[in-house]
């Protein structure tokens, strides 16, 4: 039985990432919102040093809670090898639910990818799956990190720490809201509402 607990959970989390998802997009620098979209935006702080990430991108994938549609955004570009990156993107109104990081290290050979389901409170997927072996904890106890957003609203999402597992969220708003300020004229991120995943 408790393998088959695995199994599924595993089937689950690698079934939603074969589902294709829609990329997002980044809104205009010189534009507003479009009317009935949402743009949401933080910084990302990835798991690799500069060396190891390769200048490889790096992806997480959300999933609609309403309509089930899987969208994936970049939180670290091709060929950078900061270690924090600032992201913002168009999104429609709903809660979401962070399903996985997408994640590339650096190898002699070329590179090794990753794909990392991330749940509330809970270390690496090896750990967790050792955990639901050893009857520590049942997968319908898995929590995913979730946010919303509403519509013609901007919305500032935290800042992302991947660096280490498991994962967490701080409020760096008025740093952030100064850098972005200078790419997004158009939009006034000190009025952005806050919807930090919790």
């Amino acid at each position: 039985m408790k393998h088959l607990l695995i199994v599924l959970l595993l089937i689950v989390s690698f079934g939603v990432t074969a589902q294709p998802a829609r990329r997002l997009e980044k809104p205009a620098a010189d534009g507003p919102i479009p009317v009935g979209q949402a743009v949401f935006y933080g910084e990302f702080v990835q798991r690799l040093k500069k060396f190891k990430s390769g200048g490889y991108p790096q992806d997480i994938r959300l999933i609609n809670i309403e309509t089930n549609e899987v969208l994936v955004f970049r939180v670290k570009s091709t060929f950078k090898t900061s270690k924090e990156n600032q992201f913002c993107y168009l999104i429609e109104p709903g809660t979401y639910a962070i399903l996985n990081y997408w994640w590339t290290e650096s190898k002699w050979y070329g590179g090794r990818s990753y794909m990392e389901p991330i749940y509330k409170g809970e270390d690496s997927i090896q750990e967790t799956e050792r955990k639901i072996k050893s009857k520590e904890q049942r997968p319908d106890e898995l929590v995913l990190f979730k946010f919303t957003v509403a519509e013609n609203t901007l919305n500032y999402v935290g800042t992302w720490h991947f660096e280490n597992s498991p994962v967490f969220f701080t409020n760096d708003k008025e740093k952030t809201d100064e850098e972005m300020q200078d790419k997004y004229k158009k939009l006034d991120f000190r009025s952005s509402r806050t919807a930090i995943p919790d």
